[in-house]
Formats: C-alpha cells, sequence, structure tokens
C-alpha cells in the first residue's frame, strides 16, 4: 500500500489554515483563542464542535469526532484518507511524494494509468451511446423514462458487442492489454486470453467525489446473464467503498443534511429526474460501514428506499441497523410488493412519491417490526443484545436504550437486565501471562495517565522507568502507550490507527486545563503507578510462591523470598 510522505501531510497542513477550510461548511465563532459552532457531524444546537488553530486539530464535545484539517475535509467530504490529501495538497500547491520504495513508485505508476485508462474508456462508452452502436440503449432509456438529460450528466455509455473494442481502443492510446486488466475495464481468461469485459451492455459509469471515473456497472437490456457485471477492484476502486450518484448528489446532500438511498442504477437516476437530488444508490451490494462512513460526512439522516420485495426488506433491515450503529438518523419507505422507486415515480410522479415519504417507518422501528414478524422473542433479544452491545459510542447506547425499551413495552430495567453486561470498565481481571490479555477498552485511570502522556512528551521517560507498560489495565492502553513513548514531534500523528488518533486528539483538547498543575498531577499518576506495580509484582510472586510451596522446593521458596524483598526495597528508594 502506497504511504504518503510524512512531509509532504505537514506541508499541506503548514499551508492551510484549517479555520479557513472548516469555515466553509459551518459558521464559526471565535470564543477566546479557539472557535466554535454546532457541529456538522451529529444533530445539536449547542456549539459543541471547537476548533483550535494554534494546536491545528478540532473536537466536538458531543459525539467525541476529532482530527487535524485533513481528518476533518475526508468526513465532511465523505473521502477516504488519499483523496482527500489529494484535493488538499491542490488547492495548498503541494506536490504529493510518497514515501519512497520499489512497491510506491509501482503504485503510484498503477493509479495513474489506471485513473487514464478508466477516463479513456468512460469516454469510448459515452460516444459508442451516442453513435449509431448505441441506438438499442437509447431506446431502452426512452422506454425507462430516463430523459437525455440525466443520461449526460451521469455520463451512460454503451459497450458495443464485441471482443475486442475496448481492447483495440486502447491499444491505439498505446495502453497494452494488461494495464487494461490491472485497470478493470478488461478480463483474461485461464487460457490468458483478453478480451472486453463489458459487451453489449448499458454502462453506468462509477464516479468518485472528485469527479473521477474509477469503475463501471454494466446492464444487459435484453437477454444474458449476469445480468449486472461490475469493474473488478483496480488501484483506483475498491468494492464497497463508492456509492453510485453521490458525486452528482453531494451539494445537494450537504445542503440538506439528508440522503435517500436506494438500490439501483434506475432507482438514482429516476429520483435525480424527479428532484429528489439528494440520493445515491449501494451499487447492487449490501451496504457497507465504509458507505456508511462517507454518508456520515455529509448528511445528518438517512432514508432507505428499497425494493418492496422480500430481499429489499431485509437489506433495508439491515442497513438501517448498520446507519443507526454509526450514530445517523434513519427512516425507512415500505414499498409495495415488486414497486421501486422507479417505477413509482415513473408511473405516479413527484407528488405522489411525496405522499409516500410521509409514511416512513423511523430505523429502529422498522428494525423491531421486521424481527417481530418472523422471530422468536430470544431471537430478537438476542439481535438487541447485539445492537447495543456493539454501539462504541456510550452515549449512543445511553440514547437508544430507552428507545429500546419502549418499542419493546419494556421498562429499562428490564431490558438491561436481558442484555449481556458490555460496559466499558467491567471486565474480568486481568490474568497472569499473556493468553487471557484484557483486549477491551481501557479503564478510567488507564486513559487519565495516556491524556497526560500525550499532553507533555517531556514526561513519558519518567513513566517509562517506571514500567509503565506493566501497570496499565488493557492491551489497547499498552499498545497505545508503546507507540506514543518514543514517537518525536515531527511523526507525533502518524502510525495510529483511527480509535487511536480519536484518542490522541481528544487527550491534546485537555492540554491547557492540565498544564497549570501538571507537577502535582504527574507526582499524584506516579504514586498511582508506584502503588500498582508493587501490587502486580506481589501477586505474582504470591502466585510463584504458592506453586513453590505446593513442589515443596524450600531452595525456591527462599530465592523467591528475598526477590519480594528486594525488589520492594527497590522500589521503596524509588520513590
Amino acid at each position: 500500500m502506497a504511504v504518503i510522505d510524512s512531509n509532504t501531510i505537514a506541508e499541506i497542513k503548514s499551508k492551510l489554515s484549517i479555520v479557513d477550510i472548516i469555515s466553509r461548511y459551518i459558521e464559526l465563532r471565535p470564543v477566546g483563542d479557539r472557535w466554535s459552532a454546532p457541529c456538522p457531524f451529529h444533530e445539536e444546537t449547542k456549539p459543541s464542535f471547537t476548533v483550535s488553530p494554534d494546536k491545528g486539530f478540532y473536537y466536538c464535545f458531543g459525539c467525541q469526532a476529532a482530527g487535524d484539517i485533513i481528518e476533518f475535509y475526508k468526513n465532511i467530504n465523505g473521502l477516504d484518507f488519499s483523496e482527500a490529501v489529494r484535493q488538499l495538497a491542490s488547492e495548498a500547491g503541494v506536490e504529493i511524494s510518497l514515501e519512497k520504495s520499489e512497491e510506491n513508485i509501482e503504485k503510484k505508476n498503477n493509479v495513474s494509468i489506471a485513473q487514464e485508462i478508466n477516463s479513456l474508456a468512460g469516454k469510448f462508452f459515452m460516444d459508442c451511446l451516442w453513435s449509431s452502436q448505441g441506438e438499442e440503449a437509447r431506446k431502452y432509456l426512452s422506454a425507462r423514462k430516463i430523459s437525455q438529460e440525466i443520461v449526460r450528466s451521469f455520463r451512460l455509455g454503451w459497450s458495443p458487442d464485441g471482443w475486442q473494442e475496448l481492447t483495440n481502443f486502447l491499444g491505439r492510446r498505446k495502453f497494452s492489454p494488461e494495464h487494461g486488466v490491472m485497470a478493470g475495464v478488461l478480463s483474461q481468461n485461464n487460457r490468458g486470453r483478453i478480451y472486453d469485459r463489458f459487451r453489449a451492455r448499458l454502462i453506468f459509469p462509477i464516479i468518485s467525489l472528485s469527479g473521477m471515473v474509477v469503475a463501471f456497472g454494466g446492464r444487459v437490456i435484453g437477454e444474458g446473464e449476469p445480468k449486472y457485471l461490475n469493474s473488478s477492484e483496480n488501484p483506483v476502486y475498491t468494492k464497497g467503498e463508492h456509492l453510485y450518484g453521490l458525486y452528482q448528489a453531494r451539494k445537494h446532500i450537504t445542503q440538506t443534511r439528508k440522503v435517500f438511498l436506494t438500490e439501483g442504477y434506475l432507482d438514482v437516476l429516476a429520483l435525480h429526474q424527479y428532484g429528489f437530488a439528494n440520493s445515491c444508490g449501494v451499487l447492487g451490494t449490501a451496504l457497507t460501514r465504509a458507505q456508511v462512513r462517507r454518508l456520515s460526512g455529509l448528511c445528518r439522516e438517512v432514508i432507505v428506499l428499497f425494493d418492496g420485495d422480500q430481499a429489499g426488506r431485509k437489506a433495508a433491515f439491515r442497513s438501517a441497523a448498520m446507519i443507526l450503529s454509526a450514530g445517523l438518523k434513519c427512516q425507512v419507505l415500505n414499498f409495495p410488493d415488486s414497486e421501486d422507486a422507479h417505477s413509482i415515480l415513473v408511473q405516479n410522479g413527484a407528488d405522489h412519491f411525496d405522499e409516500l415519504l410521509k409514511q416512513t417507518d423511523e430505523g429502529l422501528r422498522y428494525c423491531l417490526s421486521f424481527l417481530n414478524a418472523d422471530s422468536s422473542p430470544k431471537e430478537m433479544m438476542a439481535w438487541v443484545n447485539g445492537f447495543l452491545g456493539g454501539l462504541k459510542d456510550f452515549s449512543l447506547k445511553t440514547y437508544y436504550i430507552p428507545k429500546v425499551a419502549g418499542l419493546l413495552g419494556l421498562t429499562e430495567t428490564e431490558l438491561r437486565k436481558g442484555l449481556k453486561d458490555k460496559q466499558p470498565g467491567k471486565r474480568p481481571p486481568r490474568a497472569e501471562g499473556k493468553d487471557n490479555e484484557n483486549v477491551h477498552k481501557p479503564c478510567l485511570r488507564d486513559l487519565e495517565i495516556l491524556t497526560f502522556a500525550v499532553c507533555f512528551p517531556e514526561y513519558r521517560n519518567h513513566l517509562d522507568q517506571k514500567n509503565l507498560d506493566i501497570v496499565l489495565s488493557s492491551s489497547w492502553s499498552r499498545t497505545f502507550w508503546n507507540k506514543i513513548k518514543t514517537k518525536s514531534d515531527k511523526d507525533e500523528e502518524h502510525g495510529f490507527d483511527a480509535g487511536e488518533l480519536d484518542f490522541y486528539y481528544r487527550a491534546r483538547m485537555q492540554e491547557s486545563s492540565l498544564k497549570v498543575n501538571k507537577e502535582e498531577i504527574f507526582n499524584e499518576l506516579s504514586g498511582f503507578i508506584d502503588e500498582n506495580y508493587l501490587t502486580l509484582i506481589r501477586q505474582n510472586y504470591k502466585q510463584a510462591l504458592i506453586r513453590a510451596q505446593k513442589n515443596n522446593d524450600k531452595d525456591e521458596i527462599k530465592r523467591i523470598l528475598r526477590m519480594m524483598q528486594s525488589v520492594y526495597n527497590d522500589k521503596i528508594k524509588s520513590i
């Protein structure tokens, strides 16, 4: 995987103002040395979202969204990290450099080739649609009541019924067949023969938020299998990350803060044509968490418009649960059997569709109603347990418990009794050895120590000498500590996963409040670490002593007792 050079990221941050970038999306107001506004990532009216220009990051006290200028731009626009860096680099006038290695050089070359091939293929398919070869496809679109304006806006095309049409076209532009396979528009059989992946199909380009064609979906308009065929993954396209029509819908979604989510290509086209321009589709596959994350940066509410058959209802159930888990509002519209957004709009028009939208079910109610139809009480409670237990945000769990209880006709106490305890902080005690290491979220004391270590790097060596990695109660805490204890200021923010980065930024926001009493805080934390280190050592030696006594090993008993006294004396001297 190509890694963007840390100097490139640092240069982007130095040339762009985080306040200027964020101000494009929300109205910031100065509060002391910071800026504040209602958070763009969750529903609220009070300004819990703060921006610290000196430190170059933001934090929301409501939903705990946090990050730097790149993280904000990525989330608010639903981009992946690389695309966010690319767009910001372009604005800042910074040339992107990858960390130098043969793998990264090849990756950069492949990305460039895949971008150009998909762009050329998109133009080739569009030209074919509007030529004599595409007459049948144009008739099909006309019969489905899709206007030429929408066809051109979504860059629809036609793939000719031949094995080498696109292959030859790319060859004339100096691209080899192998390049076409790598870019996902050509295929190779078991005998090594390379041929056009799409033949005699209506083509739906998949466009990234930057306006770049990254892949294609193809639909047969007569007999033939498979009915739908998509590009294979390539250096600029990963399945499950993109949404059909999101590029065309992005501005309308950010304006309304809600999105209509549907299944089919034609559903998306019809919705846009009939005035519902904040619509996109899941590309014919099950909704993924990556797609939900992309939407969460653009909107606060998702209205699910899946087909009215059993498969569509089941997909709506799974999608609604995923959307709710991400902290977004969700509504689900139940279409009649065998109906979809396209058929209803074409037959009945936008006004009728507006009336249907008044009949949506709230997402959580829809999920429980779906389960109630054909699930046992035990199965329903198992789902509720999984749903609530899977919520990483404690405040979100607190929000949903009374709602779930009310919909099930239970009190909160009754519901809590029926749930398995998955609350952070209520974990089995840490066992000796590595086999049973606690992998849950860290306890409050761990977070206090790590927050201090993040804010004041000059104390990390002192903490390390106190064997902090032994005292920390969870594997997450120890992993995070091992990452930061040797970090320099230059690479401070790199190497974290998403959860670690979120904690890092939240910790940094507390620096100014801790700074006043940092010596007292350090002394208090040191006392805690020393005490717990001694406790852990005593426990380990006590277990070893019990084993030695069972074996009647007198020499081992004496050795352990000497070690216990020695460790105790050494620790007392260091305090």
